[in-house]
């Protein structure tokens, strides 16, 4: 199997290092070129790394680096997505050396160190166990909907910005895959009733970000008054529910804007501005500068 899609055009002979395959059979997944996002959509698998056997159930996310090469074993009819990806899709700073070196920060300086954390749960986890994640029905159909995303781009590449778009949802689907992360690790640990509400409330803005959102609908589904909801987000982030979502927003565009071409109105469309002048002078009075100007600045497009 090629572990890379190429422009159907044989005159742009535009190669992506990216593919996506669906119902597959994980016994055949070991590769040490590529990092592997697995997810596991039904049936019970066993999972043996290292002399340790864990048990995956329906539905979890696997993430495997280029050096993992687990065993699998299917204990009952199970079904796979997995994406292949090489991490230089994102930034050619990202190759397989510099990231599974102790210098990484340093070798990759501030600037790019937030493109980094899309990765960095793919190596840097201490338990290979962290790297499997169990997933709510939400959770799955979220990821698939992602996945669906940069395999529709791959394989219809209907426009000439297949190639960022592709690379744009990788980035939005490793950003969501990024909370989850974090959220299990806190799931993990004893929380308290503010840590609890916290928790729950920042997982629902990291899914639903590009939806519309207001203090009312978050009141609500919570049963929480809006002073007690800001009150914690303001002990926890020192910032009000509404901007830390509009900090996420903005987080996520500047990671489009600088490794995508997009147009400026999809990126907005794509983080939950439905109108992209709305979005520019939120943008501008957050970062200092309009979108364009921000990716003129820090664009990565190759």
């Amino acid at each position: 199997m090629k572990l890379f899609t190429k422009s159907f055009d044989p005159d742009w002979g535009r190669i992506v290092d990216m593919v996506v395959e669906k119902n597959s059979k994980l016994s055949n997944i070991k590769d040490n070129t590529v990092f592997k996002y697995i997810l596991h959509e039904k049936g019970e698998i066993e999972l043996n790394n290292n002399g340790k056997s864990f048990m995956v159930k329906e539905p979890s996310l696997i993430l495997l680096s280029d050096t993992d090469c687990p065993g699998f074993k299917a204990l009952s009819k199970a079904s796979d997505t997995v994406l292949y990806f090489k991490p230089s899709v994102l930034r050619d700073e990202f190759t397989l050396s510099a990231l599974h070196g102790d210098k990484y920060e340093n070798l990759f300086g501030t600037a790019v160190y937030q493109d980094y954390y899309l990765v960095r749960y793919f190596i840097k986890a201490e338990k290979f166990e962290e790297r499997i994640i169990p997933l709510s029905a939400w959770e799955l159909g979220r990821a698939k909907g992602l996945l669906d995303s940069i395999n529709a781009e791959l394989i219809t590449q209907y426009d000439g910005f297949w190639p960022c778009r592709s690379r744009s949802f990788l980035m939005e689907l490793l950003f969501f895959t990024q909370f989850l992360c974090q959220a299990f690790e806190r799931n993990n640990k004893i929380l308290y009733e503010d840590d609890t509400n916290f928790s729950l409330i920042t997982e629902y803005l990291n899914e639903h970000y590009n939806d519309e959102i207001s203090l009312e609908l978050l009141t609500k589904k919570f049963n929480i008054n809006r002073n007690k909801l800001n009150g914690i987000f303001l002990n926890k982030t020192s910032k009000t529910c509404l901007n830390y979502l509009m900090d996420l927003r903005i987080d996520m565009a500047k990671i489009i804007l600088a490794n995508t071409e997009l147009p400026v109105s999809e990126v907005a469309g794509r983080v939950g501005y439905s109108d992209s002048n709305y979005f520019t002078k939120i943008f501008k009075k957050m970062t200092g500068s309009t979108p364009s100007a921000f990716r003129n600045y820090n664009s990565t497009c190759r």
